[in-house]
């Protein structure tokens, strides 16, 4: 409770009154300078006791989750009203729900599949819903939201096989065409919509309309220039990149699958992708080579970089920055869209 109020307090806090309190230094890392509000954030953070700067100084996966279960307030409320339904799937592998966003005014036909992030170990539908319902609104579309199983778990392919269900749900639920459905994800859901495409492309079945990947893991080898540049200090960290591609894995083979590691080119069609980076995020230079990827095998793709901007911003518009960077991701998105 007084964490949340501290951080009202601070949101509100105008930015050159902020720079008066802190004395604090512009920090400049490869020629792109960190904005001032999220540095300030990030020291903040840093003073926390329980700061997930290194996943194995807890006791267990439970525990990392449990810091995760009460949300702060990082996101600003949507512009209009948003109704949700959850939706539960029996499949073979047990329930699946999937949250349903549909927003006051529907501006677009085209339904969102979306695949929250947290390293395939941490998060839910739950800490992504402020986010999406933010995102609903700013879209004027209905997005879907799956609430796929966590990794150790359910180690991979367990995700793809919950959101491979979920996009045959949906387009069998409302009679529409895979074709006309877009997908979409930040960090582990980045991955995980571009690896549904790959295996859908792969296997010969239908594509999704198109795909955005909001800051996506990408290689599990972590060992890119971001990934040492930012090891600490910027919200995501190396160590922790590490543990969750360690405990997403099920063996050694999974290094040599394109649908794990998306290194791996399989040199297949796969639907227009937008992709997202950010300046001071660890998994930067893995976007920007999968971008690169992707253009060389022929697919139409587009990056939009932010180079002020730290892993997570969507999830956190009440920085000031993070919201005007997520809305103009939104605008480029929609012209994904039908």
């Amino acid at each position: 409770m007084v964490i949340k109020l501290f951080l009202k307090i601070f949101f509100a806090i105008p930015i050159w009154l902020l720079r008066c309190l802190t004395f604090k230094k512009r920090i400049f890392v490869n020629n792109q300078i960190l904005d001032f509000q999220t540095s300030v954030f990030l020291g903040l953070q840093s003073l926390q006791m329980d700061s997930f700067d290194d996943p194995n100084n807890f006791n267990s996966v439970e525990e990392i989750r449990g810091l995760f279960i009460e949300g702060l307030p990082l996101n600003l409320r949507p512009s209009m009203p948003i109704k949700i339904t959850d939706h539960k799937l029996n499949t073979e592998y047990g329930d699946l729900v999937v949250r349903e966003y549909c927003p006051e005014k529907i501006l677009t036909k085209s339904p969102i599949l979306y695949f929250h992030g947290g390293g395939y170990v941490i998060c839910s539908i739950e800490t992504h819903d402020p986010w999406l319902q933010f995102f609903s609104a700013e879209i004027g579309g209905r997005i879907f939201s799956v609430d796929y199983r966590l990794a150790p778990e359910n180690k991979f392919p367990s995700a793809l096989n919950d959101a491979n269900l979920a996009l045959d749900w949906l387009t069998a639920k409302y009679s529409i065409p895979i074709k006309e459905i877009s997908i979409c994800g930040d960090s582990a859901g980045g991955h995980l919509a571009t690896s549904l495409s790959t295996y859908r492309a792969i296997n010969n079945l239908e594509l999704p309309l198109s795909q955005c990947l909001i800051y996506p893991m990408i290689d599990p080898a972590c060992n890119s220039k971001s990934q040492d540049d930012f090891a600490n200090g910027y919200f995501l960290t190396q160590k922790t990149m590490i543990w969750f591609w360690e405990h997403f894995m099920e063996s050694e083979e999974n290094l040599n699958d394109p649908l794990f590691n998306l290194t791996i080119n399989p040199n297949v069609e796969l639907p227009k992708t937008l992709i997202i980076t950010a300046g001071f995020d660890p998994l930067s230079d893995e976007g920007e080579d999968y971008a690169r990827q992707l253009h060389d095998s022929g697919n139409k793709v587009h990056q939009v970089h932010y180079p002020h901007l730290i892993h997570g911003f969507v999830n956190m518009t009440s920085l000031t920055a993070a919201k005007y960077a997520t809305k103009d991701l939104i605008d480029t998105y929609k012209n994904y869209l039908k």
